[in-house]
């Protein structure tokens, strides 16, 4: 006979499955759509313009943060690349930006359907002057927190699908 004070060892965790699958629908419900809008092709040492376009899926209306500063992931800013070179190699921003304050009016609301956009030149920021097919995907992503009323704004991280370019 078991003596029920003895643990029987470790039972799989029923919440585990659960939890993931929890996590796994929220990535499926989040209500923004990120697009990059780029063209074929570019002329080396020209500009490399790119439209970053934020789109609200969600019923609701949604504030959204439309300063769209880009700058390195790791600091302030709502927009940051990764780009991939010809060689594979990940290509670093090399114009850090000092952003100024974010103001009231920075935040939008945006019913279904509506979107704010951002075009910047990639040659710029980044320094792409070489030849070649570039790997190229943005992230939108706010973590200040602003109210009018009832409404926050939206906070969180959202990627849009890779793109390739292709530098002549």
């Amino acid at each position: 006979m078991a003596d029920p004070y003895l643990s029987a060892g470790r039972a799989p965790d029923s919440t585990g499955q659960s939890i993931s699958e929890s996590r796994e629908a929220e990535r499926r419900r989040i209500p923004l759509e990120v697009q990059l809008k780029v063209a074929n092709h570019y002329k080396a040492g020209r500009p490399i313009e790119v439209t970053i376009l934020v789109t609200n899926l969600f019923e609701a209306t949604l504030m959204m943060n439309s300063r769209m500063l880009v700058n390195h992931p790791l600091l302030q800013g709502e927009v940051s690349f990764r780009i991939r070179g010809p060689d594979g190699k990940k290509i670093e921003i090399q114009r850090l930006i000092t952003p100024l304050s974010l103001r009231d009016e920075d935040f939008v609301l945006l019913d279904r359907g509506q979107s704010i956009q951002r075009s910047v030149d990639l040659s710029d920021l980044y320094g792409i002057t070489r030849k070649g097919v570039y790997r190229v995907q943005v992230s939108y992503h706010n973590e200040i927190d602003n109210a009018s009323g009832h409404q926050h704004a939206w906070k969180g991280v959202v990627l849009s699908d890779p793109v390739e370019i292709h530098i002549e």
